[in-house]
C-alpha cells in the first residue's frame, strides 16, 4: 500500500522511526522544506497517488495548518485514514473521534504496532476505494496554507516569540520563496535562528519521548531493572533531564562513593629486578576502601550480588559464583570499616554492578594506578613521606588487631587525599602474574599492607600475589575509573 504520512516537523525523528517500521509498504512523507508552490504541488500529487493517509497526532500536528489541510484533502479524496497518536496529551480532532487510532505515545510497542499494521492490512483486503482526482475538489481546498507576503515577517516574529518554530520556519521559507527583500532585515539570519530553535525543539521532543518510555518501564515491577538500565544509558547522554527523578528511584540502592582525582604522571615499577618508569593516565580513585555499608548495598540490591550478569564475563568465574552462592560475612562489624573476606571475583562483580548502575567504567586499580595514587610525583615508601609513623596508619605496630573505620587516619593520606593506602586492609588490584614456564595465571596482586602487617610489609612497594578465590580478613578493595 502507498502511504502518505502527515506530521509536525518537531516530531520528525519519531516519524522516521514509524516509517522504518512500515518498510514493507511504500511510504512517503514530506521533509518540510517549505519551498513555495512547487512544494505544495508535490504534496497534492502525493496525496492524489497514495492509498492511505497516516496522521501522526501530536499537539503540534493537530494545530498545524498544513497538517489540517493535508487531512482534509485526503478525507475528501476518500483515502483510507489511519490516525496514530504519538503524544498522550493530544486533543483528538472531532473529525477523527469516531476512527480507531493506534496509540504509539508510549513507544513502538508490539501491541500498538500490530494494531496499525492490522488496520493497513484490513484496508488492503478491502481493496482500493473509489479514487477521486484532486481536480474534482473545490479550488479553495487545494490552495496551500494561507500566506500573505506583507505580514509574513511580523507573523514569523510572533511565532518565534511564542515558541511556534515550525510555523516561523514555514513563513520565513515562504517569504524567501516569494523573493522577499529588505534593506534592513536579514531574512537569512532570521531563518537560521528559527531553524536552529526548531531543531533544538525537535531534539527536546525526542528526549522527552525516550524519557517517558523509560519512566513507563521503571514503574512496572517486571521491567524495573530494564528501565533503570535504560535510564543509566540515557543519563550518560542527557545528564540534566530527569523531571520524574528516576535517579532517586534507580540509584537508591547505590553506595555513596567519594572520589579523588589523580592527574597523569609517572611511577617507578620494578620489573626483572630493575625500576622502570611508566606513565599513568589520569583517573579517579575511591577516597576510601569499600566499606561494609557500601558492599551491603550490593548484597541487598535486587539486581546485585546474586545476579549472574556480574559474573558472566568468564565461564570459570560464573561457575565459581554458582558453586559459592553465599558471600562470607565480614570479619569486623561497623558500617565504616573496610569490607573484607572478599575474593577478587567478588570485588570485580561489585565493580561491574556499580559501573552498570552509574554509567561509569568502574574497575579495580592496576598496579601502576595504585602506586600513583599512593605516592604522587616522587617515590616515597609511605603515602605521607619517607619515615614510618604508627600514628598515621593501622598496621601491626598499632596493636589493635582489627580493622578500623576507613576515615580514621587523616594524617596518613596520600598526596591526593586518598586514605588507608598503608595498613588496615590489603587491596585487590587488576594486575596479575603468570608462571614463567606455563604462562598460566598464578594470581592477582594485593597492595598496601593490613592491620596484621608489619611496617616493612606495609609500604607502597610491598605486594603479594594471591589466587583470586582467596578470602582473608585482611584483604579488601577500592575502585577506580579513567578520566577521559
Amino acid at each position: 500500500m502507498r502511504l502518505f504520512i502527515s506530521y509536525a516537523r518537531v516530531d520528525q525523528p519519531y516519524c522516521i522511526q514509524i516509517v522504518e517500521t512500515l518498510d514493507v509498504h511504500e511510504v512517503w512523507f514530506d521533509h518540510r522544506m517549505h519551498a513555495g508552490q512547487k512544494w505544495w504541488d508535490e504534496i497534492l500529487r502525493q496525496l492524489s497517488e497514495c492509498d492511505g493517509f497516516i496522521y501522526l497526532l501530536s499537539p503540534d500536528s493537530v494545530e498545524s495548518l498544513y497538517c489540517q489541510k493535508e487531512f482534509a484533502i485526503a478525507q475528501s479524496l476518500g483515502k483510507f485514514i489511519f490516525p496514530v497518536l504519538i503524544k498522550g496529551d493530544t486533543p483528538i480532532p472531532d473529525a477523527l473521534k469516531d476512527i480507531q487510532y493506534a496509540d504509539l505515545s508510549n513507544g513502538l510497542d508490539a501491541r500498538a504496532v500490530k494494531l496499525l499494521l492490522n488496520s493497513i492490512y484490513m484496508a488492503e483486503r478491502q481493496g482500493q476505494q473509489s479514487a477521486r482526482s484532486t481536480a474534482s475538489l473545490p479550488s479553495t481546498l487545494l490552495k496551500p496554507p494561507p500566506f500573505d507576503p506583507r505580514t509574513a515577517i511580523p507573523e514569523a516574529a510572533e511565532a518565534l516569540d511564542q515558541g511556534d518554530f515550525d510555523r516561523a520556519v514555514f513563513l520565513l521559507k515562504q517569504a524567501q520563496a516569494h523573493g522577499y527583500e529588505s534593506r534592513f532585515i536579514n531574512l537569512a539570519a532570521m531563518l537560521e535562528e528559527a531553524e536552529a530553535a526548531l531543531n533544538y525543539q525537535t531534539y527536546v521532543r525526542e528526549i522527552e519521548r525516550e524519557y517517558d518510555n523509560i519512566v513507563a518501564l521503571v514503574r512496572q515491577k517486571r521491567t524495573y531493572r530494564l528501565g533503570c538500565e535504560a535510564f543509566m544509558q540515557f543519563r550518560a547522554n542527557v545528564p540534566d533531564y530527569d523531571p520524574q527523578n528516576l535517579a532517586a528511584i534507580c540509584l537508591q540502592t547505590l553506595p555513596d562513593i567519594e572520589w579523588c582525582d589523580i592527574p597523569t604522571g609517572k611511577v617507578l615499577v620494578e620489573q626483572n629486578g630493575s625500576p622502570l618508569a611508566q606513565t599513568v593516565e589520569a583517573f579517579r580513585i575511591s577516597k576510601y576502601p569499600i566499606t561494609n555499608a557500601q558492599y551491603r548495598a550490593f548484597l541487598e540490591a535486587p539486581d546485585g550480588y546474586y545476579d549472574d550478569r556480574w559474573w558472566s564475563y568468564a565461564p570459570h568465574i560464573l561457575q565459581w559464583h554458582r558453586d559459592n552462592p553465599t558471600p562470607m560475612e565480614p570479619a569486623f562489624a561497623g558500617d565504616w570499616h573496610p569490607r573484607n573476606n572478599i575474593t577478587w571475583y567478588e570485588a570485580m562483580a561489585f565493580c561491574k554492578w556499580l559501573g552498570t548502575k552509574s554509567g561509569l567504567p568502574i574497575t579495580l586499580p592496576s598496579e601502576t594506578q595504585w602506586i600513583r595514587a599512593a605516592q604522587g610525583d616522587w617515590p616515597r615508601p609511605f603515602p605521607w613521606g619517607k619515615k614510618f609513623d604508627a600514628s598515621r596508619c593501622n598496621t601491626r605496630e598499632s596493636g589493635l588487631r582489627s580493622t578500623t573505620p576507613v576515615n580514621c587516619y587523616a594524617g596518613g593520606i596520600s598526596p591526593y587525599g586518598v586514605f588507608d593506602m598503608t595498613g588496615n586492609v590489603w587491596e585487590w588490584c587488576t594486575t596479575w602474574r603468570k608462571d614463567a614456564s606455563t604462562h598460566n595465571e598464578v594470581g592477582r596482586m594485593v597492595r598496601g599492607g593490613s592491620f596484621v602487617s608489619p611496617q616493612d610489609r606495609s609500604d607502597i612497594n610491598s605486594f603479594f600475589i594471591l589466587k583470586p578465590v582467596y578470602r582473608y580478613a585482611s584483604i579488601g578493595f577500592r575502585l577506580v575509573y579513567p578520566l577521559v
